[in-house]
């Protein structure tokens, strides 16, 4: 055997299929870490909303509008605080195309500078609908 081969370096390991482990049922959310679906609701009932922001990115003759993850945020004030950057991203991005730049940059700044687009009760139906469905295969 050469002394390249031997070097634990040049070694793969296999690991058996068993030893992965199953599909996590954690929920990823924008801005903070993956929650369960338990926790998601519990933060809800407690007042926090899941919400999303809108940016829109223009060229020329081309305008593309789209919408950030899902944040959960507890209060009004995160609302307004994550807003304002993605009313600036847009405001910088977004009024570069003709015309529909013009139209939709205005659109997204005062959904952003308002708070979002509130998608609480879209996520808690997912989430009713996911569990409903069973568990996913592994």
């Amino acid at each position: 055997m050469s002394e390249r081969a031997a070097h634990p370096y040049f070694r793969i390991r296999m690991e058996p299929t068993h030893a992965i482990p199953p599909v996590s049922n954690l929920i990823p959310l924008a801005g903070s870490r993956a929650l369960f679906p338990e926790e998601i609701r519990a933060r809800v009932a407690d007042g926090a909303r899941l919400v999303r922001f809108e940016v829109c990115i223009s060229a020329l003759v081309f305008t593309i509008r789209r919408q950030s993850a899902v944040y959960l945020t507890q209060s009004w004030q995160e609302r307004y605080l994550r807003g304002i950057w993605y009313a600036f991203a847009a405001v910088l991005l977004g009024p570069w195309g003709v015309p529909w730049g013009l139209i939709f940059t205005p659109r997204a700044v005062w959904v952003n500078l308002t708070g979002g687009v509130d998608a609480t009760d879209e996520v808690l139906a997912w989430l009713d609908a996911r569990e409903l469905s069973g568990p996913s295969p592994a």
